[in-house]
């Protein structure tokens, strides 16, 4: 097989070889040969015939040029009107072929399909070529080499090479050619289940009237499944499915039919803000149904203007539990779980809270606990995201019930920006555009924007607003009543956006369309994909949108931890959820383990059932607990005081003897060692000194107070001068404050993380609110600490004092459980008492 193609002033004469498994296979001729044509009075006629070998060219007759092409096949790569007339002349029969021109420059030949090439500049190029120009041009456009992949991608979806290449100019613009930065739809799809009206359940009437003023007249598919899988019939299940699929409803169709009968619903989640959503919720729509509604979450009572205030409520008198695992778990661990009485179904919401580093192992543990104390009781468990379902499933003896459907169409883009100023740019655009639509259900599109810092939060919103784009920062540092004020804004549709920490991600239940990562770290490390899939699931509801939109901006050149950015985007985009595992400690077993002695669900050793994946056995873990006299085996297990004073205060062994040891053998006071054990870390320096300090020492630094480039550059009397009078002012009184103290590795002895936090005792103690110490902590130090961070630290603080106090009473040590009882109400009254 001869390959006859067209050069400027002569054509290639390429011989193909055997015509079988010619076509995309990458050949290299045995020679290389060149004819020229010129016209005559006759025709075209071949004027001259090269050969070119091992890098050596000789001349040869034309006549064999022609004899070559009458024993061959001949294939032309185009029409050529000269060469046509020149085979025809001779009745030679030809027909054409795509070849890579490419490949023809590198001295190969590659017979190419339609499929497997493309056109560029006017030329053919094949795939291998086609990979290899892409290669090139990322390079040159400084881009990750990983992110070959998602332009390979968009080449197999039939998008041109040109479009391709465009897509790597700084000139592009993502908005505007939206098709080719859309990564993949996740689309909702038709669907074949049944349509079950609420009017076919055999469920209370009165429950069903409600359902149905509140627009429940159909089931969803998820929930026809959960409903087919024996839910109304008291059957274990989980189900896991999209956000926003209908899943809170299937646990009310099971617990509100039960409450109505006499037994408990109890419902548990993760966080404090989840549940009090949920609480009031369940109160204000199952009142008129006779249902009293109570919530245990064990927060504080301290009172404080901005921050949320839980009611105190009796769990034992009502019909619907509403709690955090924690909260729930604290009834269990006292050993009071009879003043659950009859429990009818339990819910574990966001049961992947499982792979959750510090709280999987006790949520497991939990969930166990309540299997053993409430064996009639149904459980039903519900996530959006966990992989490895039949196993989680299988492993809580659960039925699975699983929807893969989305309710409204996902689009998740992937663009490549090029700098923090393009990002910003980019948001901007992205939610001004997305606020102008509006769904077939009345509702303009709104924007959730997740970036990895509270500085970033409120920079990005001020960006935005500043523009014209409504948008406000929310974060855990904000106080209550400013997240409620914020929260309120988005539903009335107010703010085209809201900027948020990843961190708060799982606590944010915005109504949005539309979700742009501005970065894919989670403060100091990557986001994990379970915790990418729960926060894309935030775009779309079907109650609001009719499709949901992904924005993920991967920044070209940024690294962290030795991965680019633009290669986690690809990674988390082609990953599904990760499998959802519980990896346990040894401190986390000897934990577990007392919490079953103290709650009663395990109460000798044959009971015990340990856990695969312990790192500890039973009569390890036991050996450990009696050492300490945390456990007596007399015959059975049972707890000691000190034994059930640790497991109420969800400590671990190590803390809990840290303590007992500083109550035996030390003057320190409760104060200072639950100050020792949680101090405050959420003390940064203001913007302004930050940058005056940046000036001044000609680097940068971390705006943390408590970090060693920070501490150093405060001790450094040169940066000091260079200061203006007032901020002079401000590190003196820190100076004097906090850091005048005698210690040999003073400023990094710990001594001002100390007496910082003795300051915010002491403001709290003389009246002042979160707010008000905030503030003060700016005005006098230019110390910036958020309202929020002050006020968690302030529960925690309350939590640790009463571990302290409930192990001083275990062993007897009055004055001091007094004295850890007076701090605590001295901080939640605001107040010295």
């Amino acid at each position: 097989m001869i390959v006859l193609n067209r050069r400027k002033r002569s054509v290639d004469f390429i011989p193909a070889g055997n015509p079988k498994k010619v076509l995309n296979t990458r050949r290299k001729p045995g020679y290389w040969g060149r004819i020229k044509i010129r016209s005559t009075d006759s025709g075209p006629k071949i004027s001259r015939f090269t050969v070119e070998r091992d890098e050596r060219e000789t001349v040869r007759k034309p006549s064999e040029a022609l004899k070559l092409l009458k024993k061959q096949a001949v294939i032309l790569t185009g029409r050529d009107p000269e060469i046509e007339d020149l085979l025809s002349s001779y009745g030679i029969r030809y027909r054409y072929a795509r070849v890579c021109q490419h490949c023809l420059h590198e001295g190969y030949l590659t017979i190419v399909s339609s499929r497997s090439s493309t056109v560029h500049a006017g030329q053919v190029i094949c795939s291998r070529c086609v990979d290899e120009l892409i290669k090139r041009e990322l390079k040159f456009a400084g881009m990750d080499r990983s992110t070959f992949r998602n332009f390979r991608r968009l080449i197999r979806r039939g998008v041109s090479l040109d479009k391709i290449l465009e897509m790597m100019s700084p000139r592009f613009d993502p908005l505007e050619n939206h098709e080719l930065t859309r990564y993949d739809t996740v689309t909702s799809g038709s669907d074949r289940t049944p349509r079950v009206p609420v009017d076919k359940l055999a469920i209370p009437e009165k429950f069903k009237r409600m359902l149905k003023r509140e627009g429940n007249t159909v089931l969803r598919p998820v929930q026809v499944l959960a409903v087919d899988a024996g839910l109304l019939d008291g059957e274990d299940i989980m189900v896991v499915s999209a956000t926003a699929s209908g899943k809170t409803l299937i646990a009310e169709l099971a617990g509100i039919p039960r409450a109505m009968g006499g037994e408990k619903f109890i419902y548990l989640t993760p966080l404090v803000a989840l549940a009090n959503q949920k609480y009031r919720d369940f109160r204000r729509r199952y009142s008129p149904l006779k249902l009293e509604t109570a919530i245990k979450v064990g927060m504080s009572r301290i009172k404080a203007r901005d921050e949320l205030r839980i009611p105190e409520t009796d769990v034992s008198k009502a019909d619907i539990v509403v709690g955090t695992y924690e909260g729930m778990d604290y009834i269990l661990r006292a050993g009071r779980s009879d003043i659950l009485g009859d429990a009818g179904v339990v819910v574990i919401d966001e049961i992947h809270t499982l792979e959750d580093e510090e709280r999987g192992s006790r949520l497991k543990g939990m969930i166990k606990r309540i299997r053993r104390l409430f064996p009639e009781a149904q459980i039903i468990a519900l996530s959006a995201t966990v992989k490895n379902t039949r196993e989680v499933a299988s492993e809580f003896g659960l039925k699975l019930v699983e929807y893969e459907r989305r309710p409204v169409p996902l689009e998740r883009h992937l663009v490549f920006s090029r700098g923090e100023e393009d990002k910003k740019n980019l948001i901007l655009r992205l939610a001004e555009r997305e606020f102008s639509t509006e769904s077939e259900k009345g509702f303009r599109g709104q924007t959730i924007i997740f970036t990895n810092s509270r500085r970033k939060t409120r920079l990005i919103a001020d960006y935005l607003t500043r523009r014209g784009v409504r948008a406000a920062a929310y974060h855990a540092g904000l106080s209550y009543r400013e997240r409620q004020r914020i929260e309120r804004a988005f539903a009335s549709q107010e703010l085209a956006a809201i900027v948020t920490t990843a961190a708060l991600a799982a606590g944010v239940d915005f109504p949005a369309s539309q979700v742009v990562f501005e970065t894919l770290l989670m403060g100091n490390r990557w986001l994990m994909p379970n915790e990418f899939a729960q926060m894309l699931g935030r775009a779309g509801r079907p109650s609001y949108h009719d499709r949901g939109v992904v924005y993920v901006l991967a920044e070209i050149g940024m690294e962290f931890d030795g991965e680019s950015e633009e290669a986690m985007a690809l990674k988390l985009l082609e990953s599904g959820p990760d499998p959802v595992d519980v990896n346990y400690t040894e401190e986390d077993v000897l934990e577990n383990l007392l919490a079953d002695i103290t709650s009663g669900a395990v109460s000798s050793e044959s009971e015990i059932a340990p856990d695969p994946s312990w790192p500890l056995d039973p009569e390890g873990a036991l050996e450990i607990l009696e050492s300490h006299g945390m456990i007596v085996r007399d015959g059975g297990l049972r707890a000691t005081r000190y034994g059930m004073a640790v497991s109420k205060s969800f400590i671990g062994v190590a803390d809990a003897e840290y303590i007992r040891g500083n109550l035996k053998g030390s003057s320190r006071g409760p104060l200072d060692i639950a100050l020792e054990l949680e101090p405050f870390e959420g003390a940064y320096l203001s913007g302004r000194l930050h940058r005056a300090f940046s000036r001044a020492a000609g680097s940068r630094f971390s705006m943390n107070l408590m970090a060693d480039s920070t501490l150093d550059i405060l001790s450094d009397g040169d940066n000091l001068v260079k200061l203006d009078s007032k901020l002079q002012e401000a590190v003196l009184n820190l100076q004097m404050d906090f850091l005048s103290c005698e210690c040999r590795d003073r400023p990094f002895c710990g001594c001002i993380q100390r007496r910082l936090s003795e300051h915010v005792i002491a403001e709290r103690i003389s009246g002042r609110d979160p707010v008000e110490i905030s503030r003060s902590l700016l005005s006098r130090y230019q110390i910036h600490a958020y309202p929020g961070d002050i006020f968690s630290w302030l529960d925690t603080t309350i939590r640790t004092l009463e571990s302290i106090g409930r192990i001083a009473s275990a062993f007897k040590r009055k004055k001091a459980a007094g004295e850890c009882s007076r701090i605590i109400k001295s901080i939640e009254a605001g107040r010295r008492i």
